[in-house]
């Protein structure tokens, strides 16, 4: 297919069916989601993710629209890389260590995105990425300190860094994931760039994030509780700035911190990317929508199904029962006009051209009563037009730290 005509036919696409994780440039696979995945890790590797090699030899490896392919060939250069890393460090060559072991974190969480989480593989490999990616915190200055915080009947898992060591107060964000992320995702999503700018840096798994499903702990509406439990824990960090605490939600971490700061006014600052004020509704667009497109022959691919199935089992429907995430998010939902602090809403140019995104986006921003309040659409020929501009972490970084310096300064 000519590159016009198919950018043409996703646009068209577009207008019909919600589908956050659209691609509209192929890098590897014709699986528009595959895609989409591959082009993240790519987005990671500015902050030490990944490296172009391994990523496009093992994407080499995988077959199109196969999502048992993506799950199998990843784990297979994480041990390649993480041997690497184990080789280094016994030499003392800490440095090299340090980024073999990052590297092989980010390889073995990517397998996560396509493996069934009833697979013993799953904790295997979750267990796997996790101590690569503690050892790698190890090697670094300050330390990463891994956390579980108290939170209910269980504990949330994350990491805590310190900008630095002074012991003046400092900025501290606070990172929060999507609806089928990891928490180290976050880390490879934006924290260098954090912590070169003078920030206190934790992302957290919230309840429905990372493995907590497997213990019961499911996505619920009150976001505001397991976040409050994450602030709570950094005011006791004699370098975390009470009236500095910045909140950042990516997919749909753009409902979990929006609620969140319409309820916890310690929050001094929201940012989205991008904004979900009722994930019901956006799952019922998403539903009719896609319903509507498969009587005209618009399919999801194996690899979306699966991820599907993953989304469902984090909100705890069957995985043979995607269409319950209707009624399981219906109390998914908040007033915007209750966030009073100063709030960034960044959106790629490709989620904004869908009407029904569109119309929640401009709902969220006209709702906010704070006049400090700011609106980005990131456009395509910045290489930034996709999810969560994920391919493009350096534009994302100074776009959302650069209004955020401002806000703080």
């Amino acid at each position: 297919m000519e590159k016009n005509e198919r950018i043409n036919k996703l646009l068209e696409e577009t207008e019909k069916v919600i589908d956050p994780h659209r691609q509209f440039y192929k890098i590897r696979f014709d699986d528009n989601s595959m895609d989409f995945a591959f082009q993240w890790m790519l987005g990671a590797i500015r902050n030490g993710g990944g490296d172009i090699g391994e990523i496009f030899y093992t994407a080499a490896q995988i077959e199109d629209y196969n999502p048992d392919s993506w799950a199998s060939e990843w784990p297979k250069i994480a041990e390649r890389v993480e041997k690497r890393a184990e080789a280094a460090e016994s030499g003392s060559h800490l440095v090299s260590a340090r980024e073999f072991y990052q590297k092989a974190a980010c390889y073995y969480r990517a397998a996560l995105t396509a493996l069934p989480p009833q697979k013993t593989e799953f904790v295997r490999l979750y267990k796997k990425s996790l101590a690569c990616f503690s050892k790698a915190g190890t090697m670094f200055e300050p330390q990463f300190e891994m956390v579980m915080i108290p939170f209910e009947n269980t504990y949330l898992p994350g990491c805590y860094i310190r900008a630095s060591k002074s012991q003046s107060k400092m900025k501290t964000i606070i990172a929060i994931g999507g609806a089928e992320t990891f928490f180290i995702d976050l880390y490879f999503h934006i924290a260098p760039s954090a912590l070169s700018r003078g920030y206190n840096f934790i992302t957290v798994d919230i309840p429905g994030q990372g493995i907590l499903p497997l213990d019961g702990q499911f996505f619920r509406p009150d976001t505001e509780k397991p976040i409050g439990a994450i602030i709570d824990f950094i005011l006791n960090k004699p370098e975390v700035d009470k009236d500095r605490i910045a909140v950042y939600g990516i997919s749909g971490g753009g409902y979990y911190v929006t609620r969140a700061s319409a309820y916890d006014k310690r929050i001094k600052a929201c940012i989205s990317n991008c904004a979900v004020t009722d994930i019901g509704k956006i799952m019922g667009e998403m539903a009719i929508q896609n319903q509507k497109a498969a009587s005209a022959g618009i399919k999801m691919s194996p690899f979306n199904i699966r991820m599907f199935q993953i989304l469902a089992w984090r909100h705890g429907v069957s995985m043979d029962n995607i269409p319950g995430l209707l009624e399981k998010t219906r109390d998914f939902v908040f007033d915007p006009s209750l966030i009073t602090c100063p709030a960034l809403n960044i959106c790629s140019n490709g989620e904004y051209l869908n009407p029904a995104t569109r119309a929640m986006e401009d709902y969220y921003m006209k709702a906010l009563p704070n006049p400090n309040k700011k609106m980005i659409i990131a456009p395509f020929e910045d290489g930034g037009g996709t999810h969560c501009l994920g391919e493009n972490t350096g534009l994302l970084s100074a776009l959302l730290f650069d209004w955020l310096d401002e806000v703080f300064a």
